[in-house]
């Protein structure tokens, strides 16, 4: 029986099988299967019922839309329904019911960005726009770090960073970029602060704290941009006189709040202890201080009435004078403002607290730098609660 012989028997088996289902043949197994227009689609012989130890021959019922080759290699040709038989003499063993659409014209991805921890798996689904068809292959860029098999299901290997690339047969690409992270995800998180007031441009870091041995990135938000933003890594900015919320959440849900409140701008003097004299000396005349000789600090001491700055010959120094309406800040604590949340401000922009001295009844408690032991910073307190003074120094 020649070759052409048998793909019009095998056309009209497939005809009998798609339109008369309960003919003295054994019954073939059905796929459904859809295709982009120029798509192919490698039929797999040993994956069919019946098939082994068979030579098999392939049919199409209307070339036009999908064409099937003697290697059982089916290429999609314009957009419409065909079967696709698939069999040995006169016996169908499976009929490959094919609908070609559109070519997609792109992918999307359920995530752009994926956390997991070591071990765990979860899936990415890809999207094509409607009316279109395309098997998706997935890609890892670094399988020692995530692994995907054929259904997106992504898999953490060890900590670090890899792309997921889903293509299509077209080429169009999404990618999901997947951190891995070192520890498991954790089972809670504090952080450095609940609340915090700030003035207008003045910054703070929230610093968020997991339990032993885990691991996670963060996202942060706020709810209101005009009042506060943050950044990815957690360092607000004061914009706007008002109150908001910022929330860090980790890669698995836990989630904290920080409660902002922010008021009218105060100008931070910290720039006054700057490396030189000549530097000191322009702040000084930029604020529009008064010049005075300072005979107990040796020095020259240029003031208002709530701000003095005083330079001698090895040091500058910045003294916040006590007022009911403060104007000036240094590094974001100012008179009025309680110790705690001097400490929090402090705390953030890298000071460490380096002791506790009591003078004539007063507290002064100093703080440092590790990064730079020639300044320092001192807060006086009456009542041990609310600031009374606030000095900053400078030594050359």
């Amino acid at each position: 029986m020649n070759t052409r012989f048998i793909k019009q028997i095998l056309a009209l088996l497939l005809m009998l099988a798609l339109v008369v289902p309960a003919v003295a043949f054994a019954e073939p197994a059905t796929v459904e299967l859809k295709l982009g227009v120029k798509e192919q689609y490698q039929i797999v012989g040993s994956t069919i019922p019946g098939a082994e130890g068979k030579t098999l021959r392939y049919a199409s019922s209307n070339k036009k839309v999908a064409t099937v080759s003697s290697s059982g290699v089916i290429t999609a040709k314009k957009k419409g329904s065909v079967g696709i038989a698939v069999g040995y003499d006169t016996t169908v063993l499976a009929v490959f019911q094919v609908t070609v659409l559109a070519a997609p014209k792109k992918v999307t991805l359920s995530e752009k960005k994926l956390l997991i921890s070591k071990d765990d798996t979860k899936q990415l689904v890809a999207t094509l726009p409607k009316k279109t068809a395309s098997a998706i292959a997935f890609a890892s860029s670094d399988p020692a770090v995530a692994t995907v098999d054929a259904l997106g299901n992504v898999k953490g290997v060890g900590s670090g960073k890899a792309v997921i690339t889903a293509t299509t047969f077209n080429k169009k690409t999404a990618k999901c970029t997947v951190y891995v992270m070192a520890g498991p995800a954790p089972t809670s998180m504090a952080l450095n602060v609940e609340a915090v007031t700030l003035y207008v441009n003045e910054k703070f870091q929230v610093k968020p704290t997991l339990n032993e041995g885990s691991d996670t990135l963060y996202a942060y938000t706020t709810k209101n941009k005009k009042i506060a933003t943050v950044s990815s890594d957690g360092l607000i900015t004061a914009k706007k006189k008002g109150a908001t919320t910022i929330t860090v959440t980790t890669h698995n849900g836990l989630s904290k709040t920080v409660n902002v409140t922010v008021k009218a701008k105060l100008t931070d003097v910290y720039g006054a202890l700057t490396s030189s004299q000549s530097n000191f000396l322009k702040y000084a005349k930029k604020l529009k201080l008064k010049k005075d000789n300072d005979p107990e600090f040796k020095g020259v001491m240029y003031y208002n009435s709530q701000l003095a700055l005083i330079m001698d010959e090895d040091s500058c120094q910045v003294d916040l004078i006590p007022a009911t309406k403060p104007k000036y800040s240094l590094q974001g604590i100012d008179m009025g403002m309680t110790l705690d949340e001097a400490k929090v401000k402090l705390t953030a922009y890298g000071w460490k607290e380096a002791g506790k001295t009591t003078v004539d009844g007063v507290d002064v408690y100093a703080f440092a730098r590790e990064d730079d032991a020639k300044r320092g910073i001192a807060i006086s307190t009456d009542d041990g609660k609310t600031i009374g003074g606030i000095v900053a120094v400078l030594k050359f």
